[in-house]
């Protein structure tokens, strides 16, 4: 190979390792860096609407109301919609970022399982019922965490 082809193959080949290192930069990190921003403002939220009062109490065959005052009803309904709008997020992540939701998922993660987790607690959260609050947090932890972390 003479001198200048081989400078030749160096060019292209500069470009082209920067035109790959842009793609994964522009199509794998950069949305993945912004998942994991987002899983840290789903644990901020949730550790911030963790003692949330519910609104009621279910008693097998009755649903009764609880007495809350406006500003706990408004807490309440800000935090409905918050949770919703965090799983709309994840959802959006998981049905648009193709390449880093496999990154995600083999790193262990499953946003859109995060995801169902929040709508779930997001539409239960104003009813007393521990076990259905676990269930829902559980399944939020099970997308966003690979292992068995007690941050949720």
């Amino acid at each position: 190979m003479t001198r200048a082809m081989e400078s030749a193959v160096q060019v292209i080949g500069s470009f082209l390792a920067a035109a790959l290192g842009w793609v994964v930069l522009e199509f794998v990190a950069r949305p993945l860096r912004k998942f994991y921003d987002l899983r840290g403002e789903v644990i901020r939220r949730l550790t911030e609407y963790a003692n949330i009062k519910p609104r009621w109490r279910e008693i097998p065959g009755y649903r009764k109301e609880l007495e809350l005052s406006q500003e706990e009803i408004a807490r309440l309904e800000k935090a409905q919609g918050v949770l919703r709008d965090l799983a709309s997020q994840l959802v959006a992540f998981a049905s648009n970022e193709t390449w880093a939701l496999y990154a995600a998922k083999a790193m262990g993660h499953d946003p859109k399982h995060a995801a169902d987790g929040l709508i779930g607690l997001s539409n239960r959260i104003d009813t007393h019922d521990p076990q259905d609050h676990k269930f829902h947090r559980k399944t939020i932890k099970e997308g966003l965490f690979r292992d068995n972390r007690d941050v949720i």
